[in-house]
């Protein structure tokens, strides 16, 4: 945002300079060079006094211009030192932001509080890349202490987004205390990456239709999802702990893949695939239109578009991960 605003203000300058040595050219007769320098005296209300004969008509465009040209540097000037402010509170802090081209199929997480701290634990358990947006300079500071890959600044400027390499990154989670913070990120993260996978975090269940429809892929309420396992737990507790067990277990992960058009398994059979056999994950289930195929049958069709969830470990989810995902050979 800061540079957005910063190219804006550089065009507005240049604009208000030019005007003012193409007005005085035209309304005085003068030569551009002089024409130029009256502009800069002007503007700078220097006020070397009226060193050329002037008109009516010249006057009130010198107020236009000394009015429209001061404010414009004012902002100017403060934008410029804003952005060095920022970089000097980043360098006194410590807070060293990670170079723009490691960010690239990383995910990430807006905001460090309990749930982005999970979150973020997981990701470095799952061995993925993944950077924080953190807006709290103090906590920035002893994120970047701890080797972890932080942002400083808000989630909710695009710039920052784009800091965090947003324009690469292979999802989004925004888990702000505030819903309204939330469904402002996902959509300024889908304006900026349609492509890119976005879950956002609720605190009011009423809400989660409408953020589905603002752009969001996944939407989670902690505190539904936390009742509906309590309730699990209740009245299921065995269930709970296999899922437990699955999850949480070290060396085995649940995982899903969408299996888009351009994808050479799109169409294929399983038992043509030889997913499981290359890799060794699990085919648990395969999804599609709303309905779910529970451990699918070798004649079963990989269909464009539908969902593979699968089990196994990390190094049999990545194999079947670059089975999946590999593209067809055009032509």
């Amino acid at each position: 945002m800061i540079r957005f605003r910063f190219i804006l203000l550089m065009v507005a300058v240049v604009a208000v300079f030019l005007t003012g040595t193409v007005g005085y050219a035209y309304m005085l007769g003068l030569p551009l060079l002089d024409s130029f320098y009256f502009t800069v005296v002007t503007i700078s209300t220097v006020g070397y006094g009226e060193i050329y004969p002037t008109t009516p008509e010249s006057r009130l465009f010198t107020t236009i211009l000394i009015i429209i040209g001061i404010g414009v540097l004012a902002v100017a000037l403060e934008t410029i030192t804003e952005e060095l402010a920022r970089r000097s509170v980043a360098e006194v802090l410590g807070v060293k932001e990670p170079k723009r081209k490691q960010l690239e199929n990383h995910y990430i997480i807006c905001g460090y509080g309990r749930v982005g701290q999970i979150v973020a634990r997981e990701l470095e358990r799952l061995g993925e890349k993944y950077v924080v947006i953190e807006r709290s300079p103090q906590l920035a500071k002893s994120l970047s202490e701890k080797g972890i890959p932080v942002i400083e600044g808000s989630a909710l400027e695009e710039e920052v987004l784009r800091r965090a390499g947003i324009e690469k990154a292979k999802g989004l989670i925004t888990v702000l205390g505030k819903d309204s913070d939330n469904v402002f990120i996902t959509i300024t993260a889908k304006t900026l990456n349609p492509n890119l996978y976005v879950v956002a975090r609720v605190s009011d269940e009423n809400v989660i239709d409408k953020v589905y429809k603002v752009g969001a892929d996944r939407v989670i309420s902690p505190e539904l999802e936390g009742g509906k396992m309590l309730a699990r737990a209740l009245t299921h507790p065995h269930i709970v702990e296999m899922i437990e067990s699955l999850t949480l277990a070290r060396d085995i992960e649940v995982a899903y893949f969408h299996v888009g058009e351009e994808y050479a398994m799109a169409g294929k059979k399983l038992v043509e695939a030889e997913l499981e056999k290359k890799s060794g994950a699990k085919i648990m289930a395969i999804c599609r239109q709303g309905n779910v195929e529970v451990r699918p049958r070798p004649e079963t069709v990989i269909d464009k578009g539908c969902v593979v969830l699968a089990i196994g470990n990390r190094d049999q989810i990545r194999r079947l991960e670059k089975l999946l995902t590999e593209k067809r050979e055009e032509g």
